[in-house]
């Protein structure tokens, strides 16, 4: 489990920032679990969802560098929460999977060819000794705008709104 505790180059939980913002986030008096869900939200809804976003540089891809910018597309958004519960002695590692993007615009998919996305990046937190799925990627205001319902978080299970294509078997500790 020390594993999904410890900094890795890009989930990279020691960086000044995010230790401030996990802290500004959470509180020390409180369950794991509550903890979890207000840093769940603190991305979701804190960190704009921009697929665009992505750059071709491993620096971009760091938690502290997609804090820093202030969006992110699904896999950044991920490691920013992985990061953030990691700083928080909340264990946690990213997860894949295939989705059916049901957000997506017609420019999206004329630059992807498809409305496939492939390699769908989501934290697994260990909550209550078992992992759970969060996916803080679209947030709130995203959501508003296109009339559906953002996905929530409990802390226990993840309703999953998303189409999965692929349950997502690949688990990473980048």
């Amino acid at each position: 489990m020390e594993d999904y505790l410890n900094p890795t180059y890009y989930i990279n939980s020691d960086h000044p920032a995010v230790i401030e913002f996990a802290i500004k986030n959470s509180k020390s008096d409180v369950p794991e679990i509550e903890n979890a869900i207000s840093l769940y939200y603190a991305v979701r809804d804190g960190i704009r969802y921009n697929p665009y976003s992505m750059e071709p540089t491993k620096k971009s891809m760091r938690a502290s560098s997609v804090l820093n910018k202030g969006q992110g597309y699904c896999v950044a958004k991920a490691v920013l929460l992985a990061a953030l519960a990691r700083s928080r002695t909340i264990p946690a590692r990213l997860g894949f999977a295939d989705v059916k993007n049901h957000l997506t615009t017609e420019r999206l998919t004329r630059l992807l060819r498809t409305d496939i996305y492939v390699y769908h990046g989501y934290t697994e937190l260990f909550l209550n000794n078992k992992w759970v799925k969060a996916t803080p990627a679209f947030n709130l205001t995203l959501c508003n705008n296109f009339n559906v319902k953002p996905l929530e978080f409990d802390g226990k299970k993840i309703p999953y709104s998303i189409p999965l294509i692929n349950q997502g078997t690949s688990i990473w500790n980048m």
